[in-house]
């Protein structure tokens, strides 16, 4: 289980989905967990597709944090090595409140 910063309230469940950039946007399906770096604008149409949001770097503020809340989707921020540890297309939780994540 990896642990971050709470960003955006709730638990979702869906196949993990690394994303480095936006060459990878297509890949990204509904219900998919949306895992990157950070976000920025340019990600935004993403967040009406994805279960849940997990980042690498970000804060309460950040604009990954924001969106989810906004969106209503939860969402993890500032969890060290997110990309490398989990593991593309596996069923992954994120619990937005507590802060976890954890590949099922």
């Amino acid at each position: 289980m990896l642990h971050g910063r709470p960003a955006s309230a709730g638990t979702a469940s869906g196949p993990a989905r690394i994303v480095r950039g936006p060459d990878d946007f297509d890949r990204v399906r509904r219900g998919d967990v949306l895992i990157c770096r950070f976000t920025d604008p340019a990600w935004t149409p993403l967040f009406g597709v994805v279960a849940a949001v997990v980042t690498e770097i970000g804060g309460p503020l950040s604009h990954a944090a924001i969106v989810a809340r906004e969106q209503r989707i939860p969402a993890v921020v500032g969890v060290a090595e997110a990309m490398s540890v989990l593991v593309d297309g596996t069923p992954t939780t994120v619990d937005g409140t507590a802060g976890t994540v954890a590949n099922c």
